[in-house]
This record gives C-alpha cells, sequence and structure tokens, in this order.
C-alpha cells in the first residue's frame, strides 16, 4: 500500500505531466522552476538526499558500503516502475503527449524525479521526505530533517550567538570591577639648553655674545626629531640632536 500521491497545482502540475518532447527544452522565467528538465535534476538531488538520510538513521548503523548498495537497490529502475504503477491509474489519467511513456524505465524515472522536485519545490523538503519515507519504508517513522527545530536528532550542540558568547568571556582587567583610565600618551620633551651648550664655542661664550635658543620638532608624537637652532648678534649656529 502506497501512501496518497501528494497533490500539485498550477503550472507545476501542468509541466510535470507534459511530455518533455512537447517543450523541447524551453525555460519559463514566469515560473519558479522553469521547465520539467529543472524539476527533474532538483528531484533527483533531493531523492537521493532522502533515502541516504533515511539508510543512515537506520540501526544498528549501516557501513558505507551497505549504504550505498541499498541506495542503489532502492533507486534502481524497478523501483521506480513499481512506485509508478502503484500510481497507475491517477498518473495514466494526467500524462500528456506520449503514449505508453510509463512503460520506458528512463520515462518512468524521468517522471518520477520531476515529480520529487515538483513536491519538494511546492511543499517543502520535510512534506517531501515523508512522502517518500513511506515509499521506502512503509511501516517505520519518516525521520526528522536536521533543520526541524521540533525533533532535531543528529545536532546535539544548539548555536551560540555573538552576544551570549561575548557574555561568557572573562572580563578583562579594565572592564572588571572600577575601571581604570588609560596611561596619558607620552610626549618627550625637548632638550635642554644645558644639553646642547657643549657644542658651541668657549670663546663665543666668553665674549658675552647673547645666545637665542629655537627648538623645533618633526617626526611622530612619541619618537620626534628635534632640531635646535642658535642665534648669537653676528653668526648663526645650528646643532642638531635626535632624542
Amino acid at each position: 500500500m502506497v501512501p496518497p500521491l501528494p497533490p500539485l497545482h498550477g503550472d507545476l502540475m501542468l509541466d510535470v505531466f507534459t511530455h518533455r518532447a512537447l517543450t523541447q527544452g524551453v525555460i519559463n522565467d514566469h515560473t519558479p522552476h522553469g521547465n520539467s528538465d529543472r524539476l527533474a535534476q532538483l528531484g533527483k538531488s533531493v531523492l537521493n538526499t532522502i533515502v541516504t538520510y533515511i539508510l543512515f538513521a537506520e540501526r544498528p548503523m549501516l557501513s558505507g558500503e551497505e549504504l550505498k548498495t541499498k541506495q542503489e537497490q532502492i533507486l534502481s529502475n524497478e523501483s521506480m516502475v513499481a512506485w509508478l504503477a502503484a500510481y497507475d491509474i491517477e498518473l495514466k489519467r494526467r500524462v500528456r503527449g506520449a503514449r505508453g511513456a510509463l512503460d520506458s524505465p528512463e520515462e518512468a524515472r524521468f517522471l518520477f524525479n520531476s515529480y520529487v522536485g515538483a513536491v519538494c519545490l511546492q511543499d517543502g523538503l520535510q512534506a517531501t521526505t515523508d512522502w517518500v519515507s513511506k515509499l521506502v519504508k512503509p511501516e517505520g517513522q519518516p525521520p526528522a530533517l536536521v533543520d526541524d527545530s521540533q525533533n532535531n536528532t543528529l545536532s546535539t550542540v544548539s548555536p551560540v550567538s555573538p552576544s551570549s558568547a561575548a557574555a561568557s568571556l572573562p572580563a578583562s582587567p579594565q572592564t572588571a570591577g572600577t575601571s581604570q583610565a588609560a596611561p596619558p600618551p607620552y610626549y618627550p620633551a625637548p632638550p635642554q639648553a644645558s644639553t646642547i651648550l657643549s657644542g658651541v664655542p668657549q670663546g663665543t661664550l666668553a665674549l658675552g655674545i647673547s645666545v637665542e635658543w629655537i627648538a623645533s620638532s618633526n617626526g611622530p608624537q612619541h619618537d620626534p626629531r628635534w632640531e635646535v637652532k642658535c642665534k648669537g648678534r653676528t653668526t648663526w649656529f645650528q646643532s642638531r640632536m635626535t632624542c
């Protein structure tokens, strides 16, 4: 006993049951699916994933090779023809454009893949899983998908939001308890005149010539380059020093 065939509506039903020879591969941009070729590709991938997931959830666990073998058996041409034969009356009443299309294994697979793709597009992945699982294991319970929030059996670690992750971090010394002010920026002082006098000829000082020191700096504040000019009455003396 097969589960009821999920009903399709609108353009999806029309394209699935119209033989692809009549559409000649033309893509209809005004529909969300385009044509039956695209639906068949979607359905093929979805069907492979659902069957693999059903086998993956079996207990005791199957080996990788056993998973592959059973999947190939379930998705064989014989299975496709048998499933479609169970819906024979309903499908034959709707298929247009090709007599005996359901008698060809290739056409039977294409039609079934298109139908699976259409159900997935219309009703969602979980609804498609519920239907296909009843075909594969009529007595079993459809597995819940990993993104099903009500029955997430594979994911055991819930995602952590950035805000909660930040809250779980230990407080830094600057934020724990009373806040501490940041240290003031470092600004090196300009060189003192006594440091530079050693570069001035002693004779100039002995003559009583008045000396004026003009200091300026350039470069970054934490590592400036000072330029000091010594201005006298009759001569200029320039000394450079890096602090």
